[in-house]
Order: structure tokens, then C-alpha cells, then sequence
């Protein structure tokens, strides 16, 4: 019955354990890197879906790892819906 109460408000996640999709776009941000700093990569900020609603998580440095390359994580934008993909190190190719 939850269930199907989510489904029918408009800004409602759908979710799994591996993905929150939201109806609603997140709110842009604009913000300059900092200053390369050696031995890490910024994760820029970015919005998370928490309690029914976008909040803000700052940006941050993350130790980098050999042979790896960090992407980011992102909103996707698919038909009606805003997916979230979570930031993750891709082997260099």
C-alpha cells in the first residue's frame, strides 16, 4: 500500500537498492574547482535525493587511485524521470 502511494505523488522516487529515480530535475550548481591538489581528484558537488527532497552535498577531494580515473557521479535524464548514477573509478584504458 506504501507503495503505491509513492507512485502517485509527482516528486516521489522510484527506487531499488542500487537507484533512486525522481521526476523532478535537480537543482543546477555552478562552482569552480578548486586548486589541484597532487595525489587526489575533485568530486565536484552535487545533489542527493534525501527524505522527499534535493540537498546539497559539497564538493570534495578523494585519494586517487593507480591505473584508475574517477567519473564523477550525474543526474541522467531519461523521458520523464532523473536517474542517479554514483561516482566510481573506471580502469585506465
Amino acid at each position: 500500500m506504501l507503495g503505491f502511494g509513492l507512485c502517485w505523488l509527482g516528486a516521489a522516487p522510484v527506487a531499488s537498492a542500487a537507484e533512486i529515480v525522481i521526476r523532478d530535475a535537480p537543482p543546477e550548481i555552478h562552482e569552480e574547482a578548486p586548486p589541484t591538489r597532487r595525489g587526489y581528484v575533485w568530486d565536484g558537488s552535487h545533489y542527493e535525493w534525501r527524505h522527499g527532497r534535493y540537498v546539497r552535498v559539497r564538493g570534495r577531494y578523494i585519494r586517487q587511485r593507480r591505473g584508475a580515473e574517477w567519473v564523477p557521479g550525474h543526474w541522467e535524464h531519461r523521458e520523464d524521470r532523473y536517474r542517479w548514477h554514483r561516482g566510481e573509478w573506471h580502469p585506465h584504458r
